[in-house]
């Protein structure tokens, strides 16, 4: 859980963010688009909370074969540096379906985060085509233990593209630069 956890607050910081550096890069504009949002506070802290709100449109209905292609990369020095896929976290393609089913349902019972349900919106597949408004909402960005919390810090490049496989059909598609910021301060970051 902690996992999809990561991966969907990463999703949410990358495509819900206004005071960033963002490209809608979808070939097909009518198929999902943001049309606003807002995040506070930026950049945000690693540990911390996050407000995030905003409005998505979808053209048609997202169910079966898709694929969300991830590609993380991190600033170091001058380069950008490919962040791995390891443990299904990093540049990773995803069944996006799946990875929904197989955190919300247990037991065979949708089980969508609370904030979701308050303002109706699903969090597994189907999705329905339609106009989606998510109010604000605080996030926890959970403390991760020792140095993959430090090496969380920094400047990236994400880049998001939501693939129908059985017909090739880019659903959406996002480019995101950020920079995520440690909440540690002063003589105590320096103990651990």
């Amino acid at each position: 859980m902690e996992k999809i956890c990561c991966i969907l607050i990463m999703m949410v910081i990358g495509c819900l963010a206004s005071e960033l550096v963002y490209t809608d890069c979808n070939k097909n504009q009518h198929v999902l688009h943001v049309n606003s949002a807002s995040l506070s506070p930026y950049p945000p802290k690693v540990p911390g909370n996050l407000t995030v709100s905003g409005q998505l449109e979808l053209g048609k209905n997202i169910s079966g074969n898709i694929k969300l292609d991830v590609s993380i990369h991190k600033k170091e020095l001058f380069l950008w540096i490919r962040v791995p896929c390891v443990s299904g976290v990093g540049s990773c393609t995803y069944d996006f379906c799946s990875l929904l089913t197989s955190n919300f349902v247990s037991n065979g019972k949708v089980s969508c985060p609370s904030e979701m349900t308050a303002q109706n919106l699903s969090c597994t597949c189907p999705i329905q085509a339609g106009t989606y408004t998510l109010k604000p909402v605080v996030i926890q960005i959970p403390k991760m233990s020792g140095i993959v919390s430090d090496l969380m810090s920094g400047k990236y490049k994400v880049d998001a593209k939501l693939v129908n496989k059985d017909t090739g059909e880019q659903l959406g598609c996002y480019h995101v630069e950020i920079t995520l910021d440690h909440s540690c301060s002063g003589f105590g970051c320096i103990l651990g």
